[in-house]
């Protein structure tokens, strides 16, 4: 992950979950350590002018607690763990409060609305459908150097992120390789 990358965030904006679950890049501080965009303002800010504005919106100790649950959850299910009971109850009762109401609209057609829910309830709901619907199988965490981004695979062999973690990874494998060549001793018979 580039300085510029974290400055641009392109991940961001997709999906409000995700948006959340990836503002901490891991391995891509200094001395390889995690970037937390919360303990930075200017990430912060420039996180906030890019996701739902209603995530964006909440304050600061309800984005990091709400963080630790979609994160923890979203780390699981790459996993392929269940959810520990802990993490189920918490996410169950904030999504208690995010109820969908369904309509017929004058044409017939079967609408589902929103009633009044707030965003953090709206981001543990889509985390408990995220977690444990359809597009769980999917959910993976890049193992790329300096990312480990939560991202939904659009393939069943994608293992990364982006192309630029792709290249990464494997530019950090031959590395290793070539590094290992150089220094293992010749054998001679």
């Amino acid at each position: 992950m580039t300085i510029r990358d974290l400055q641009e965030m392109p991940w961001i904006g997709e999906d409000p979950v995700l948006d959340l679950a990836n503002t901490v890049v891991v391995g891509a501080g200094p001395a390889r350590g995690d970037v937390d965009f919360f303990t930075d303002r200017e990430l912060t800010r420039r996180w906030r002018a890019r996701t739902d504005p209603g995530l964006a919106a909440l304050p600061m100790e309800e984005l990091r607690r709400l963080r630790g649950l979609v994160r923890d959850a979203l780390d699981a299910v790459a996993r392929r763990h269940p959810l520990n009971d802990g993490l189920r109850a918490g996410l169950n009762e904030l999504a208690s409060s995010a109820p969908v109401i369904f309509q017929v609209t004058d044409d017939g057609l079967l609408e589902q609305r929103e009633q009044n829910a707030g965003a953090g309830a709206r981001i543990a709901r889509d985390t408990l459908i995220l977690a444990a619907g359809p597009d769980r199988q999917r959910i993976r965490r890049c193992p790329a150097p300096s990312c480990g981004m939560f991202f939904l695979a659009r393939r069943r062999d994608q293992a990364w992120c982006s192309l630029g973690c792709g290249n990464r990874a494997r530019s950090t494998r031959r590395q290793s390789r070539e590094a290992d060549e150089t220094n293992t001793p010749a054998v001679r018979s």
